[in-house]
């Protein structure tokens, strides 16, 4: 099958380990509660890797994690979640089927750090050139940086691809005089 959405648990871990620092005690508990689920699913990822776990296990697995993570919301202390940690159970809620699809597809990762390494040189363009200067040359060169990232993913030419893209819409390439 084809692998649903991976929500980014670098980031997730990041706004935890800020709540363990709460004024409020309820805020530092669930962080570290929320913080230890997320550890065991990671071992488990990395102990299917390591072939120390089938599919089908590391499939089994995802249900614990969810589980612990579903009776960490139910322990609601007696005034309530506070804000902040309430804020985070509505989105680990919303967007539940993506926070450990790494456990069922786990040729995906638990984060999106490679994403983020392969974004950097658009960063840096823009910082050194000072911007596109228009909303139509920002587009432009998110748009060129995607596509030679992706053909250097995929291992493929990525002059010989632009060159079949315009033979498809049936133009001719321009000149590529060097």
């Amino acid at each position: 099958g084809i692998p649903g959405q991976q929500k980014c648990l670098a980031h997730l871990e990041r706004e935890l380990e800020s709540l363990k620092t709460s004024r409020f005690q309820a805020n530092r508990e669930f962080a570290a509660d929320v913080q230890q689920v997320l550890a065991t699913a990671r071992i488990h990822y990395r102990h299917y890797h390591a072939r120390n776990l089938t599919l089908e296990d590391l499939g089994s697995k995802r249900t614990e994690v969810e589980n612990s993570l579903q009776k960490i919301f139910k322990a609601t202390p007696k005034k309530g979640w506070p804000y902040d940690a309430q804020r985070l159970i509505n989105r680990l809620k919303r967007h539940w089927e993506e926070w450990f699809t790494f456990l069922t597809y786990p040729e995906v990762k638990p984060d999106n750090n490679d994403a983020e390494r392969a974004l950097r040189p658009i960063v840096i363009h823009r910082k050194v050139s000072g911007g596109a200067r228009s909303d139509w040359g920002a587009e432009l060169v998110t748009q060129m940086f995607s596509f030679l990232e992706t053909m250097r993913l995929q291992g493929q030419n990525a002059i010989v691809q632009l060159c079949e893209l315009f033979s498809l819409a049936g133009r001719s390439p321009p000149g590529l005089e060097m």
